[in-house]
């Protein structure tokens, strides 16, 4: 549920961020906030198979006040950054198995969203060779 309620963070920030973007960004974070929907999704059919009951959506989350494409590019790097970290956190602490491989997937898609990210933002799309989510 940890999971699930960043994963729900990652849907506000985008479904409130798309209406400041233009270019590629706009782009980019059209098919991420699809992606994040998909692993919501995911996350909570895996609470649901474990037969825990998964978490709702909050209200709200405390997104800042981001006034310019490039403040909700920052925000949105931030976002992902800390779903990579949780997701690294949590990862090892699973038994092999149906959870886990779920849980790598999503990783590594939140990965190639954080590059496109820190690509629009005019970074190196992979500053090291491993992605932790702490840059």
């Amino acid at each position: 549920n940890r999971l699930l309620d960043i994963e729900y963070a990652a849907v506000a920030a985008y479904t409130a961020g798309i209406p400041l973007l233009t270019g590629r960004g706009l782009t980019a974070a059209k098919r991420f906030l699809d992606q994040e929907l998909s692993h919501a999704n995911e996350l909570a059919g895996l609470i649901s198979f474990e037969h825990g009951r998964p978490k709702s959506a909050k209200a709200s989350y405390d997104l800042g006040h981001p006034r310019s494409g490039a403040d909700v590019i920052r925000l949105l790097h931030t976002v992902e950054s800390t779903q990579i970290a949780a997701y690294v956190d949590a990862i090892p602490r699973l038994s092999p198995g149906r959870v886990r491989a779920a849980l790598a997937s999503i990783l590594a898609n939140d990965a190639q969203h954080i590059s496109i990210l820190r690509s629009v933002l005019g970074r190196p799309p992979a500053p090291a060779a491993f992605v932790t989510g702490s840059e």
